[in-house]
């Protein structure tokens, strides 16, 4: 359901720039009695701009991912792909935009994962046990070799694959982005892989492409190895997110802080332009295992202490989300409030005066 923006936010000086606080993770805890009050003390001066929730029965787009999306003008898409740009992590590389080889940089994220059967479904797990490290992962990479023209003649395209490190596999052609549209591990994992799988006109291929994968792996020494010290085997790739998500048109700039893994990627495409100023945002995220009464209502508190003593001419906005669904907000501090009431008052009497 969308709720429409309901007015314009005031003109803004040109040197305190918006600022944006994302609770990632935040959401079920707004039902929580034990942190009612400190919910309430956040959002009684925050006016709903809009709200989403997927009505897909499995969704494809995690909500801060549609969320980002949304703002920067773009069609809604994974976006793991963009955590290869930080493994390359020069200033430099931010200046390289303005070279056709850097402008338009293809590919697609794979990630090493083990799937596994059950009665009904077939799974996936990330490596959380243990992940590879780059002699495994090379090794691995290397018994893929012999098969790569058979699959590049499959996609019509001949096909590369990389290890940019040993979790992060780089999947490219030599004629372009292939038309194979993935979604974040994070969503499928645990759930039966079937309405996760990559999407497109090559997702059939893709899939073919996996059970060679699967046979090719089924004994390696790597897999071997891990069986001893109780470790899942690697006998899967995971097609995430691509490189280059969306249009080069970015409809609103960000100056981002935050620990996802994609943040210092998407550095690439919303840094500040001489016509747009950028907003600064923050995300504070939680993990599955930190969604605790304790530590949900210290990050509260930390909202609430950045609000209080920012300067009174900053507009702030804060999204909360969870893996599905997202509530955005405008802030509006006491000091606002009031400066609001009083030209109101002032306005009315001026009006009843004439």
């Amino acid at each position: 359901m969308w709720l429409m923006e309901p007015s314009t936010p005031p003109p803004l000086k040109a040197d305190v720039a918006p600022r944006i606080y994302v609770l990632d993770g935040y959401l079920p805890s707004r039902q929580w009695p034990e942190i009612e009050s400190a919910w309430q003390a956040v959002l009684a001066n925050c006016e709903s701009i809009s709200r989403w929730s997927d009505p897909a029965a499995t969704p494809r787009t995690l909500a801060l991912e549609h969320w980002l999306c949304d703002q920067l003008g773009w069609q809604a898409v994974a976006l793991d792909g963009l955590s290869c740009w930080q493994l390359d992590a020069h200033e430099s590389d931010r200046t390289r935009l303005t070279d056709p080889a850097w402008a338009t940089p293809q590919g697609l994220l794979l990630t090493p994962c083990h799937f596994y059967v059950r009665l009904d479904h077939v799974g996936v797990s990330s490596l959380k046990d243990r992940d590879l490290n780059q002699l495994e992962a090379n090794a691995l990479l290397a018994s893929l070799n012999n098969d790569l023209a058979s699959w590049s003649t499959w996609f019509g395209s001949n096909i590369t694959l990389v290890s940019l490190d040993p979790m992060h596999w780089l999947l490219s052609t030599d004629t372009g982005k292939l038309d194979l549209q993935g979604c974040a591990l994070a969503m499928a994992e645990g759930l039966n892989v079937e309405q996760y799988l990559a999407q497109g006109s090559a997702a059939k291929i893709w899939r073919r492409v996996l059970n060679e994968i699967q046979m090719i792996w089924y004994e390696h020494p790597v897999n071997a190895a891990r069986a001893q010290e109780g470790l899942l085997p690697v006998n899967a790739l995971w097609l995430g997110g691509a490189l280059r998500p969306g249009p080069q048109i970015v409809k609103r700039r960000f100056r981002l802080k935050g620990q996802k893994d994609y943040v210092k990627g998407l550095e690439r495409y919303t840094h500040k332009s001489e016509d747009q100023q950028p907003c600064e945002l923050v995300i504070m995220s939680l993990e599955a295992d930190q969604l605790r009464p304790e530590i949900v209502h210290h990050g509260l508190q930390t909202l609430q202490s950045a609000i209080s003593t920012a300067p009174a001419e900053q507009a702030f906005e804060l999204l909360v989300c969870s893996d599905h669904a997202w509530e955005h907000y405008r802030v509006v501090s006491d000091q606002r409030a009031l400066k609001k009431a009083r030209l109101h008052h002032r306005l009315m009497r001026w009006l009843g005066g004439k």
